[in-house]
């Protein structure tokens, strides 16, 4: 439903005052969704890569922690992962996208036995728990990127709503109603012009009767 304004010369400048503002405003949202499209395409290109080297990299540790557990026995690999005293430190943080929080982990292990009892366990296990720990912080890199990736395509259909609500909606009814009052006015103006015209033709008869 359109508002009813009325059509005079202070409401024309006003108008017209809005008009550019909502077309600066749809200019700097148009660059931010750009830009914020530019940042999804490269964070989702960065983050498939990872997530394809994290799924090797995991299923060579899964094939590992098997053969490990097959040859140490179930019970005897839980009595040995229950003794472990080992603990890491997790960190997190933020960073700023285009407006949009990211998160940022980082996940420190102390340096040294492996996180498990050595006595009667298979050396499958060093190597599992090994790329378990080398591949950690990258796991946590992951996380981290597909948040950011759920967060800025959010950001981008926002931003896509609001450029759409200017482009399509705001500007062109502030173009509609610009017109009209300039039609009106210049309406009004004419029908000053001829009422002075008529006015003039009176007084000219008047006086040439004297």
């Amino acid at each position: 439903m359109k508002r009813k304004v009325n059509p005079n010369r202070m409401m024309l400048l006003r108008m017209r005052r809005r008009l550019e503002l909502a077309r600066r405003g749809h200019k700097l949202l148009k660059n931010k969704q750009e830009k914020l499209m530019q940042n999804f395409i490269a964070l989702a290109r960065d983050t498939s890569e990872l997530r394809r080297r994290l799924e090797k990299v995991f299923m060579e540790i899964s094939m590992h922690y098997l053969k490990g557990r097959s040859v140490t026995g179930r019970q005897r690999l839980e009595d040995a992962l229950s003794l472990t005293t080992m603990a890491g430190t997790l960190e997190t943080g933020m960073r700023s996208e285009m407006n949009v929080r990211i998160p940022r982990f980082t996940f420190t292990i102390p340096d040294g036995d492996p996180a498990y009892s050595l006595q009667g366990t298979s050396p499958e296990l060093d190597v599992a728990f090994k790329k378990l720990r080398d591949n950690f912080q990258e796991l946590l890199d992951l996380a981290a990127s597909e948040d950011g990736l759920f967060k800025l395509a959010d950001e981008l259909e926002k931003t896509r709503r609001r450029v759409n609500a200017l482009e399509y909606i705001l500007i062109p009814d502030l173009e509609v109603q610009i017109r009209s009052i300039e039609s009106k006015l210049s309406e009004a103006e004419r029908s000053t012009q001829v009422r002075l015209m008529k006015i003039k033709d009176m007084v000219e008869a008047r006086e040439s009767r004297q």
